[in-house]
């Protein structure tokens, strides 16, 4: 049958393909058309995996003692139970966001391997540092929207010369 019996041959049979036949090789002079297959990215290594799991892990349990202390204490009344809080707040914004950091750079760059790991745990404790220091001076009295914003450009500035200081700069 050809292309041409399309209009006398049923739907079903028009879909039908013979599975008796095998598929005809190609012939010369024309091109051969594979799908092509992306090569699967590189695997995490052992290592790095543990530390990410890890860092959910610790992330997780400083959310619920933050959740629980946030929900227990009066800040006004209980400064030093208040800055604890503030402190679980720190160490969970920092292994989260460690964690994110590394698996996302990971997906980024999935070859280059070197000075990742330091990168990722650099920012993350600067960012714990900038929510819990602010959390800890709001609550004692001192500090402001804008002292945050200096605060944050100053990490910015630190961590922009730290990244270009390192030789091997991913």
């Amino acid at each position: 049958m050809t292309l041409r019996d399309g209009d006398r041959r049923s739907a079903t049979e028009q879909l039908e393909l013979p599975l008796d036949q095998p598929p005809a090789p190609p012939t010369t002079g024309k091109v051969l058309r594979t799908a092509a297959i992306a090569p699967t990215p590189p695997r995490i290594p052992a290592g790095d995996q543990r530390l990410i799991r890890a860092l959910g892990a610790g992330a997780l349990v400083a959310g619920v003692a933050t959740i629980g202390g946030a929900l227990s204490i009066d800040p006004v009344v209980d400064q030093t139970r208040a800055l604890l809080v503030a402190a679980a707040l720190a160490l969970t914004v920092a292994l989260g966001l460690t964690a994110l950091l590394l698996l996302r750079s990971f997906r980024g760059h999935p070859g280059l391997w070197r000075v990742r790991r330091r990168r990722c745990v650099r920012r993350g404790l600067f960012a714990g540092a900038l929510v819990g220091g602010y959390l800890a001076l709001r609550i004692i009295g001192l500090g402001g929207p804008t002292g945050l914003l200096i605060a944050v450009l100053l990490v910015a500035v630190a961590e922009a010369a730290i990244s270009r200081s390192e030789i091997d700069s991913v």
